[in-house]
């Protein structure tokens, strides 16, 4: 976890408590949507992941727009929260990547990439 925080607080300019906050809102995210067969390699590759994914309060995520709109809109509330850390857009673009690319290096292609597919939506901005 360690490589993956100094990682993305370089990559970022960010300091460490936030880039370990940008990855639990990404964890959050992936094991609140994925299927758990498909989060199983993360989390086995990665102990502390799935105590990371816990470890943040999880807002509502049931407003109409996001009943209406499913899976995009709630990337975009991903979106949002990592932006109250200050990010921008092209920012929070960078950190899911970077998360996901350093998921595929750990993990392995294949395992990250048929969690990608099993979230709509995800796809497009990996």
């Amino acid at each position: 976890m360690d490589e993956l925080i100094a990682r993305l607080a370089a990559r970022l300019d960010v300091d460490e408590p936030t880039a370990r906050g940008l990855v639990a809102i990404v964890l959050q995210f992936l094991a609140r949507e994925a299927p758990a067969p498909a989060m199983a390699p993360l989390f086995a590759a990665h102990p502390w992941a799935r105590e990371l994914a816990g470890g943040i309060p999880e807002t509502d995520a049931t407003t109409p727009a996001e009943r209406h709109f499913g899976g995009m809109a709630r990337l975009m509330h991903v979106a949002d929260r990592m932006m109250a850390y200050g990010l921008t857009m092209a920012q929070v673009q960078t950190a899911v990547r970077e998360i996901m690319d350093y998921a595929r290096e750990t993990v392995g292609p294949e395992p990250v990439d048929a969690l990608v597919r099993a979230i709509p939506g995800l796809r497009q901005v990996v």
